[in-house]
């Protein structure tokens, strides 16, 4: 029982490690949060966690796929600095808006799916879990995972509404979570560019 717990803790050390360094999901989940609502930048992180477990899936069942996928990384790195633009630009136009809260279906649906499209179109969402991912559950074993997504939800609940409680606070909030979502994904889109670029090259 021991073992299970530790094993448990690693994998939510790990994806904590993971989750809350600057990132593109992190990024759109605080300019949801700010422009929307606490469950909006759920629904992002939602999104994104499901990404994980279809790279999950993919990872487990198809070990020996890395090298074909490896392939299609340079089209998938482009795509995803297209992606990261237009949420960057989306970001950029809610700059002068008046926050509000937004909480109907069709706009959790939509945060819901720019999560899921942001971790989908990432190769380096992938490229983990059909590396480290699958090396760590081979040695660790499938507990690890709980605590994985654990610290997933962990964080997807929680830097969301600490944003929010912040907003309500400090007027600033909303300005200076945009202005780290927009340099975040424009700088995770050049990365991308790069990536794209060099690999077809």
């Amino acid at each position: 029982m021991f073992e299970v717990l530790v094993t448990a803790a690693v994998g939510l050390a790990l994806s904590l490690s993971l989750t809350v360094p600057p990132g593109p999901v992190n990024a759109i989940i605080a300019s949801h949060a700010v422009t929307r609502s606490w469950r909006s930048g759920f629904f992002v992180g939602a999104g994104a966690m499901t990404a994980d477990t279809v790279f999950l899936s993919i990872s487990v069942l198809a070990r020996s796929a890395i090298e074909g996928v490896r392939a299609a990384f340079p089209y998938i790195a482009l795509l995803g600095a297209a992606v990261m633009i237009y949420f960057a630009w989306k970001a950029l136009r809610a700059w002068r808006s008046i926050p509000a809260a937004s909480e109907t279906k069709e706009v959790h649906a939509s945060s819901y799916a720019t999560g899921l499209t942001v971790n989908l179109s990432s190769p380096y969402a992938l490229l983990w879990w059909l590396t480290a991912g699958v090396t760590l559950i081979d040695q660790l074993g499938p507990v690890v995972l709980v605590g994985f997504f654990a610290g997933i939800l962990l964080w997807i609940a929680s830097f969301p509404y600490v944003l929010r409680a912040a907003q309500a606070r400090y007027a600033r909030t909303y300005h200076v979570a945009l202005a780290f979502s927009i340099v975040c994904l424009v700088a995770f889109a050049g990365l991308l560019l790069w990536d794209g670029i060099t690999g077809l090259l």
